[in-house]
């Protein structure tokens, strides 16, 4: 007599499997979540933003996103869309909190939903087990963890990438028209929010679909525009592209507000920063440097490898990834060819165009590559390993494909959990002592100081403030922000704190947060020698010492003034103040 539990569970095993999967991809991406979270000058300027609307009322919910980059341009910055901030929004008013681990629980939880959604993708063009392979391979890859375990307006962009183009796989190859109308809604909505989280989602996004569409109408024959072009089927294209517009015009609508309140000034900017001058680089060595960026990144998101300086000691993984990808393009090619099942071609169509579209536009910025850019393409080597795997199927037996298959998968999984693991060693130790930091990919600037850290340092100021008295604080420049938003969250109104100056208020209490490792060093650069340690405590990498300036002249006349942030955006409330005055 059959068991009928076993029998359910023969029958969804990948169904089981892929939730164990799940469970491993959260727990990687959870564990220690608070307080190893990294949380630098951007976390903390949009933390302090969306602080106020959480409390205060979605009238502060600002009208645009984040900048895209630093660099100044005629009229202001250039922002994206807002849709990162109120993902923030929602997160902070669920939980009631402006904790910054509570506002990062949207990119977290992206991150985790990227896992089956890249399933239900894969599954558009392979077997079960191969979609599951991919899955498994994407939700333990060492980068992808990484990203998806603080706030940052790009690591969300990985899910809504996957979701956009599993819409238009299924919008192009849906014969039933009221179901196309509804995949041509989802295949908007996650576009058109992926290219409010960065300017490389907005590139891909438009450029990939735009020709993915084009590929599938075949519209370099003569005889298909012509069809495309007959009356019926231009008042179906009217009505689908009617729906796309209506989606993008709703989810883009405070960006639209937003211009016309001031001018067209992000549409100034975005046209000014295309045509911003090239660097002095040439077209050769943009070249030269692309190919060696992509190579390591891509070497990153596959093995969890080619992260350091020197690439020489990264052979295995970079022979490795070259022949995943160059196994991946001809196979895409190979395919192309041979099949003849519509929404297949379609499938190897988008992986083609995708990686064309994204090596293309990293060549301009081949030498500002960061991990970041690399969200877009985060599970190209992944679904290039399951076209191997088909691959494999068609030359060998079934057990020894499969077989083969999960040997790679292992092998890869394997390679990024022991990336993962030495990442996650450094932050235990970072915590406790000082050491030199190689994991932490997200900037430049390694120095393993995570939320714990700052807290413990804002505690202990905070601690030792005396009542009535301005706290006055050093620290580096990537600190200040958090620095601030961790004090303002003690909400004491009596409390009164600014960055580092001296002057002469009769009042003012010193705090210097400096690297331990390098001591008082980088004040005494700035501020001399004459300087007297009170107390001080270490909090793993960094340490505070409570200091006094000996020499500080002071003045019983003087009057404490803050000085306030200029502001350059447009709120809610602000819209609503000039309707109510008309």
């Amino acid at each position: 007599m059959n068991n009928p539990i076993l029998t359910w569970a023969k029958k969804n095993w990948v169904s089981l499997v892929l939730l164990v999967v799940i469970a491993g991809g959260v727990f990687v991406r959870t564990y220690k979540f608070d307080d190893w979270l990294y949380f630098k000058m951007d976390q903390s300027r949009d933390a302090i933003l969306m602080s106020k609307s959480i409390n205060e009322g979605p009238q502060y919910l600002p009208l645009l996103g984040a900048r895209a980059g630093a660099v100044k341009l005629k009229h202001g910055f250039l922002r994206l869309g807002p849709a990162f901030y109120y993902f923030e929004y929602v997160a902070g008013k669920l939980f009631n909190s402006t904790e910054p681990y509570v506002l990062a629980y949207p990119d977290l939880f992206f991150g985790i939903l990227a896992i089956p959604m890249l399933f239900f993708l894969a599954k558009l063009y392979f077997s079960r087990l191969n979609s599951l392979l991919i899955a498994t391979m994407y939700a333990f890859s060492f980068i992808i963890i990484q990203y998806s375990r603080f706030s940052w307006n790009p690591n969300a962009l990985q899910f809504f990438l996957l979701l956009s183009f599993y819409g238009l796989l299924r919008m192009l190859n849906e014969p039933n028209e009221k179901k196309r109308r509804w995949w041509i809604a989802l295949w908007a909505f996650a576009a058109t929010i992926g290219s409010q989280l960065h300017f490389f989602g907005f590139f891909t996004l438009l450029g990939a679909s735009g020709l993915l569409i084009g590929f599938h109408h075949q519209l370099w024959k003569l005889a298909k525009i012509k069809t495309l072009l007959q009356r019926e089927m231009l008042k179906k294209m009217a009505g689908y592209a009617a729906i796309a517009l209506a989606v993008f015009l709703f989810l883009y609508t405070p960006v639209i507000i937003s211009d016309v309140f001031k001018k067209g000034e992000n549409t100034h900017n975005f046209f000014e920063a295309m045509g911003s001058k090239p660097s002095k680089d040439s077209f050769g060595e943009k070249i030269f440097k692309d190919v060696k960026e992509n190579a390591k990144y891509y070497c990153l998101v596959t093995t969890s490898q080619c992260y350091g300086s020197s690439i020489k000691k990264e052979v295995p993984a970079l022979l490795v990834t070259g022949l995943v990808l160059l196994a991946g393009l001809s196979l895409s090619v190979r395919g192309l060819r041979k099949k003849t099942n519509l929404l297949q071609r379609d499938f190897l169509a988008m992986l083609l165009i995708w990686v064309g579209v994204f090596s293309i536009l990293t060549i301009p910025v081949a030498f500002q590559l960061r991990p970041r850019f690399f969200i877009v393409v985060f599970a190209i080597p992944f679904i290039f390993l399951g076209l191997a795997f088909e691959f494999f199927e068609e030359k060998l037996k079934k057990e020894q494909a499969i077989a083969l298959a999960i040997l790679f998968t292992v092998g890869i999984v394997a390679w990024n959990s022991h990336g993962t693991y030495a990442w996650f060693k450094e932050q235990a130790s970072s915590q406790k002592k000082a050491l030199e930091v190689k994991r932490t990919l997200i900037l430049k600037a390694k120095d393993g100081v995570t939320l714990s850290q700052l807290q413990g340092v804002t505690d202990w100021m905070y601690g030792r403030r005396k009542e009535g008295w301005t706290l006055y604080y050093y620290v580096k420049p990537e600190h200040v922000r958090p620095i601030d938003f961790l004090l303002l969250e003690k909400k004491d109104k009596n409390l009164n704190f600014v960055t580092m100056r001296i002057d002469q208020n009769p009042k003012a209490q010193f705090f210097a947060i400096t690297p331990a490792k390098n001591g008082l060093d980088d004040v005494y650069a700035k501020y001399g020698r004459d300087v007297a340690v009170i107390a001080s405590q270490q909090f793993g990498q960094l340490t505070v010492y409570e200091i006094n300036f000996t020499n500080r002249v002071v003045s019983a006349d003087f009057k404490f003034k803050k000085s306030k942030d200029s502001e350059d955006r447009i709120y809610w409330k602000d819209v609503a103040n000039i309707f109510i005055k008309k």
